[in-house]
């Protein structure tokens, strides 16, 4: 109902209110040719069994304005709702994708892209805005919430997993032990830069 979804809604906005102090936050520097062009803001809140993800970057870089807000929530380590407004060069598009009994609806808009499915009915463990907090292994299968795609992680080089997806490349490196994340790589269609976390 309404009501509920509301209700659910209501639910995640005080989560992120009252978890403030049980939460984690990473900040990383959007780099291209060595300047930078930009930042992310990520952060984690927790509570029983839901968690919640969000993030914000923006990119402003020659012929290029972005800005990219995502949220996504977990229920029992399952992907329950996503949703990615972005804005780039004054354009505005909004994803979203939402498990309804048995399935997820996804509905997906960003530049140049429009995409619509209801036959993912396998529960997602993995999204983009998890991989600033967690640690996957390779093989794990992983959505992107603007695209509503899942790319399946590879191992390319010692302590790397890449990502690829039909609109983009993300490549995560690691420290040796696997335990810290360095930085991300990351080719698509608006531009090719690196993440660099904040020390």
């Amino acid at each position: 109902s309404t009501m509920n979804k509301f209700g659910n809604i209501l639910n995640v906005r005080l989560l992120l209110l009252c978890c403030t102090l049980f939460s984690q936050s990473k900040n990383f520097s959007l780099k291209a040719l060595g300047l930078k062009i930009g930042k992310l803001e990520a952060f984690h809140a927790s509570k029983n069994n839901i968690d919640v993800y969000m993030s914000e970057s923006s990119i402003d870089f020659i012929t290029i304005k972005a800005d990219v807000k995502t949220e996504a929530v977990y229920q029992n380590g399952v992907l329950i709702k996503a949703t990615v407004n972005s804005t780039i060069n004054g354009q505005s598009y909004v994803s979203q994708t939402t498990w309804k009994k048995d399935r997820y609806h996804i509905d997906c808009h960003a530049r140049k892209y429009n995409y619509s499915d209801s036959t993912l009915t396998t529960p997602i463990r993995w999204s983009a805005s998890k991989l600033y907090f967690e640690i996957p292994l390779k093989g794990d299968a992983v959505y992107t919430e603007s695209y509503g795609v899942m790319g399946i992680l590879e191992e390319t080089k010692k302590n790397s997993l890449k990502m690829t997806t039909p609109e983009s490349r993300q490549i995560y490196y690691y420290n040796p032990d696997h335990s810290k994340l360095l930085k991300i790589e990351v080719v698509n269609s608006i531009k090719n830069f690196e993440m660099i976390p904040d020390q």
